[in-house]
């Protein structure tokens, strides 16, 4: 059933440009940035565009871009509700938008790390067989938790809370303040080599972004009472 009420937030996000232009255009950037810092020659491309643009960046606003793909730029309850009409559980139909969303976000942030992990490389980075796995893993559970906090945000009212949540990330979400535990940002650019959140360790920010996604995965389900 839930597979079944998956094809209608994944066809928004594949067939109209709402949904993948946001994917096309965000990848494109990382791509030249990256692109950018291997024809410098700095040494260390890879590291400084993945803790620098493609974290604080890219990953954040492609999944932002993700979610409002699939919930067709609005809020989470409306966009199930032609579903629940037609008789779909709310919740189980808020569930099925939810994991499109993080699945979605940790496959493009996932492969799109890789590949600018792959083309920024210099002589000054880790082995490439080394840092290119890790990036991959990063950005894939960096871009998953993005997907569900910004999914929290749009099961908020209209879905107008996917912005507030955005800011919040970006105002708080790099301090290291108790704000900045609750966001992605700051674990996302702790396990880039960035500085920690809270002096947690990197394995305590991966267990964290692993927390964050189940919590607000499941706040943005329980949300969703009535479509």
């Amino acid at each position: 059933m839930t597979a079944a009420l998956a094809r209608v937030p994944l066809a928004r996000l594949v067939r109209t440009r709402r949904g993948w232009l946001p994917i096309v255009g965000w990848a494109a950037l990382a791509l030249v940035v990256a692109f950018v810092a291997r024809t410098r020659g700095g040494g260390s491309g890879a590291d400084h565009v993945m803790r620098g643009p493609f974290g604080a960046l890219v990953v954040p606003l492609l999944a932002y871009g993700i979610v409002s793909g699939v919930l067709g730029g609005s809020g989470l309850r409306h966009s199930v509700r032609g579903v629940v009409t037609l008789g779909a559980e709310p919740r189980r139909a808020a569930l099925a938008s939810v994991l499109v969303a993080v699945g979605v976000s940790a496959l493009a942030c996932g492969a799109l790390a890789a590949v600018v992990c792959a083309l920024a490389h210099g002589p000054h980075d880790p082995p490439l067989a080394r840092d290119l796995p890790t990036s991959l893993w990063i950005g894939a559970l960096g871009g998953a938790a993005y997907g569900a906090f910004f999914s929290a945000g749009s099961a908020i009212g209209k879905g107008y809370f996917r912005g507030v949540f955005l800011a919040f990330d970006w105002l708080v979400g790099a301090g290291a303040g108790v704000g900045a535990l609750l966001t992605p940002r700051g674990h996302v650019l702790s396990l880039l080599g960035g500085p920690h959140v809270a002096e947690l360790s990197q394995r305590a920010s991966s267990i964290a972004l692993a927390a964050l996604l189940v919590v607000y995965a499941s706040l943005a389900v329980m949300l969703t009472k009535r479509a």
